[in-house]
């Protein structure tokens, strides 16, 4: 029976490491090779050892940056970035510890840590009026970029966009609560090949309906090759399951002046729809915009009816 008990547990704990990085995004990945050409910027933050950021940029126009979600980088866009960059000024940014990102081991690796080092960002490369677009965790530190310090009250920030993110605590199953758990979630993630738990996350996070290709998994695959990812990694989905304070975070959201689109597909298992309904209702100028037909992953599922969604919102 004990054995029984904890192969049961040793399994639910592995669903509940694919879902929790598939609710934040799926893995981090190389850019494809038709990708604009990469930059780097290095920042530093008070208390913090200086850090190199890697994004990529493309486009005229407006600026509008892109923030993937946990686990992911600047290739989750990349079937909607190019048309994005037919009207805007398109910086995709990976964010510390993910792509081709440093990976510090200094365990910041919270929303509010990353959201510090995006408005730094900002602030360095003189950018104002930025329509910030975020994906899962990183619609979360598109919000906390907005409200923190060198940021609120200024213009630099003019719209936000939020899609499927788990913005305010608790907003995931309780059964994510095991990636908490000590040693178990790295032994039993490092047990997986790169190929492996790529395709078992981007099947979690598009409903177990898609087959991605192999372009996909490869760029999905890419960063498990480096341990310092996953360190990265796992160190983000702590922060996240470990947030607490859900009505102070609230809170701080009502001090949002812009306007902020809150985007979610309808079928989404990971965060669900109720979570999007949240974050809307905290947020004074907010508004919910509901996709059918997709899951978590609307960038690739549904990527028409994203850009739709999108130029509708940034171009008021």
């Amino acid at each position: 029976m004990k054995v029984r008990r904890w192969r049961g547990r040793r399994a639910a704990l592995a669903l509940a490491l694919a879902a929790v990085t598939a609710a934040m995004g799926a893995v981090a990945a190389a850019a494809p090779a038709e990708a604009p050409p990469g930059q780097r910027i290095t920042l530093e933050v008070p208390g913090r050892e200086a850090v190199s950021l890697y994004y990529e940029e493309q486009g005229a126009g407006p600026p509008l940056l892109l923030l993937h979600g946990l686990g992911e980088s600047s290739f989750t866009w990349h079937e909607i970035a190019p048309a994005l960059a037919a009207r805007y000024r398109v910086i995709a940014l990976d964010l510390k510890g993910f792509g081709r990102s440093g990976k510090p081991q200094d365990g910041a690796y919270s929303a509010d840590d990353q959201a510090a080092l995006v408005a730094r960002f900002l602030i360095e490369r003189g950018l104002e009026g930025v329509s910030v677009v975020g994906h899962s965790f990183g619609g979360t530190v598109a919000l906390r970029t907005a409200i923190a310090e060198g940021i609120r009250g200024t213009s630099r920030i003019a719209r936000i966009v939020v899609i499927g993110a788990p913005a305010l605590p608790r907003s995931t199953p309780r059964y994510f609560d095991l990636v908490k758990a000590p040693l178990l979630p790295d032994t039993l993630v490092s047990a997986l090949s790169p190929e492996a738990m790529a395709r078992l996350l981007l099947r979690e996070a598009m409903g177990g309906e898609e087959d991605a290709s192999e372009e996909m998994v490869e760029g999905y695959a890419a960063p498990y090759r480096d341990p310092a990812a996953m360190t990265a990694f796992l160190a983000t989905a702590r922060a996240i399951v470990t947030e607490e304070g859900p009505k102070e975070i609230a809170k701080r959201y009502r001090a949002l002046s812009q306007p902020v689109l809150v985007v979610w597909c309808r079928k989404d298992p990971i965060v669900p729809l109720r979570a999007g309904r949240r974050v809307a209702a905290a947020i004074p100028r907010a508004r919910l915009k509901i996709l059918e037909s997709c899951h978590h992953l609307p960038q690739h599922e549904r990527p028409k009816e994203l850009l739709r969604a999108l130029d509708g919102f940034l171009d008021k």
